[in-house]
């Protein structure tokens, strides 16, 4: 068994050797690298059995490069960081590891981690490593380095299953699916490379065939990116990272496609990927309404209907966690964060973080939101609903009145004047005023950092008469004039 020990500080890989060593673990072959060039070269040329990798040496711009390498040169992947986040443990995710291990070290976690490993590697020899099934004239080199050119008739197909652990089943189909003529098929982690000597007008028909037969027997949805020789690419390294970028838009368009390059150019338009105070505000009006219909319609409109050139799926990632915000929020207001919806809660949040295609996370949004909704309209039925949080959810959708007071807000919530006051200042250490004052500051910032209005409106949009009053009580809460605030993120007035 053959070990790479990824590490900066050479005392712990001199200490996690002698720990192999000391619990006679079955490696016999243990090499260092203390930088990431060394790193990959290393990879690349020893092609060890189990990779050990301190996540905090790697830049973000070399992030794609490691997971490349490390998902077609070594089998398992063991992470080690300083930093318990959720940034980490996303990366080790990604490079689907057998553990992230957290400094300082545990010699007893070190072991587990390493035996794990090698009893996994022992149970699928074949598994991870990528095994070449057909090789003639290229390698995995040609996939990653630009070095090797292809001819005329060359043309490559990438194949990629919804759900990527399904890959390995697609690995047996293409043993034994008859090809025009194929080349070599190099399966990855989360795809299939196919390259073929084929005319390109033929490789079109070959994918549509490919679909056909895979989807006539089972019934997961396959994605085909077609790229003729013809595209201009030079390598097979360029026609590869062009499927990677082209496979991108199944996030948007699903699976059981044929992609050509006219798909995707490989740019992304602007998107803002947060709600303004206008979209929260409503957000919110649609939830304590119960609007189911109005709901549907919303995330439909936003997310169902887009055209070329589409965002950054990881900004529409972002745009989505923002309405789940709003969501919790209104959780806990209706006291719902129990373990029932907090586990719904969560498998939503994964959805959105890792679920390969758009409409299958509205869709599942969706149903979260109408459970959310059905429960809280149970929950208010009962009366169940906390009385601070019902009055401050009121001002959050009225701030903008000029003539909000204490009364109007006690007699919406159906509670006496005495009695909310008293309970505000009790549980929040602050009268109606200075929480109404919150909320309208709070809100200007948010308009002095996204719009153009002057300060006289936005004292306005958020319920000041005055707009010198308005400046007096930002600057009371800010420590800043509202023009101090606005220049020193760079805007003007």
């Amino acid at each position: 068994m053959k070990v790479l020990l990824a590490e900066r500080d050479q005392n712990e890989r001199a200490g996690i050797e002698w720990l192999m060593k000391t619990y006679s673990l079955p490696v016999n072959e243990v090499a260092g690298a203390g930088s990431l060039k060394e790193t990959l070269s290393l990879l690349e040329r020893e092609v060890p059995d189990i990779l050990l990798l301190e996540l905090d040496m790697i830049p973000a711009e070399s992030w794609p490069q490691v997971l490349r390498y490390s998902k077609s040169f070594c089998k398992k992947v063991i992470a080690v960081t300083v930093e318990a986040t959720f940034a980490k443990a996303r990366q080790a995710i990604e490079l689907q590891c057998v553990d992230l291990l957290v400094k300082p070290l545990e010699p007893a976690k070190v072991k587990v981690a390493m035996q794990k490993a090698i009893s996994l590697i022992v149970q699928n020899p074949a598994e991870a490593g990528s095994p070449l099934l057909v090789e003639q004239g290229f390698t995995y080199r040609s996939l990653f380095l630009e070095e090797e050119m292809v001819g005329d008739s060359t043309g490559v197909i990438l194949l990629q299953t919804e759900d990527q652990r399904k890959i390995q089943e697609l690995v047996s189909f293409l043993q034994h699916h008859s090809f025009l003529e194929v080349s070599s098929i190099f399966p990855l982690s989360n795809l299939v490379v196919c390259v073929l000597e084929t005319p390109s007008g033929a490789l079109e028909e070959e994918a549509r065939k490919l679909i056909r037969d895979w989807e006539s027997g089972h019934a997961e949805p396959l994605a085909a990116v077609v790229l003729p020789r013809d595209t201009g690419k030079a390598s097979l390294h360029d026609m590869y990272q062009t499927g990677r970028r082209l496979l991108e838009v199944t996030f948007f368009i699903g699976y059981h496609q044929v992609i050509t390059e006219d798909a995707h150019d490989g740019s992304w338009r602007a998107f803002d990927p947060f709600l303004t105070p206008k979209q929260q505000r409503e957000w919110i009006d649609m939830l304590n309404h119960f609007d189911r219909e109005k709901i549907k319609r919303w995330l439909h409109e936003e997310f169902l209907h887009m055209e070329p050139p589409f965002p950054n799926p990881e900004m529409l990632r972002t745009r989505l966690t923002s309405i789940l915000a709003q969501a919790r929020r209104f959780m806990k207001t209706y006291q719902l964060d129990g373990p029932g919806l907090e586990e719904l809660y969560m498998n939503v949040f994964s959805d959105i973080l890792y679920h390969p295609v758009l409409y299958r996370i509205v869709q599942n949004f969706l149903l979260f939101l109408y459970e959310l909704v059905e429960r809280a309209s149970q929950a208010e039925a009962l009366s169940k609903k906390d009385v601070i949080e019902r009055g401050i959810q009121y001002i959050e959708e009225h701030y903008a009145d000029p003539d909000l007071t204490l009364q109007k807000v006690t007699q919406a919530i159906g509670m006496s004047y005495a009695y909310y006051s008293h309970l505000l200042m009790k549980k929040l250490s602050m009268t109606f005023r200075q929480l109404l004052t919150e909320v309208r500051v709070k809100e200007a910032k948010v308009l002095l950092a996204k719009s153009q209005l002057s300060i006289k409106e936005i004292a306005s949009e958020v319920g000041f008469r005055n707009a010198n009053y308005f400046a007096r009580n930002f600057k009371k809460l800010t420590g800043l004039s509202p023009r101090e605030y606005r220049a020193k993120l760079g805007k003007e007035d």
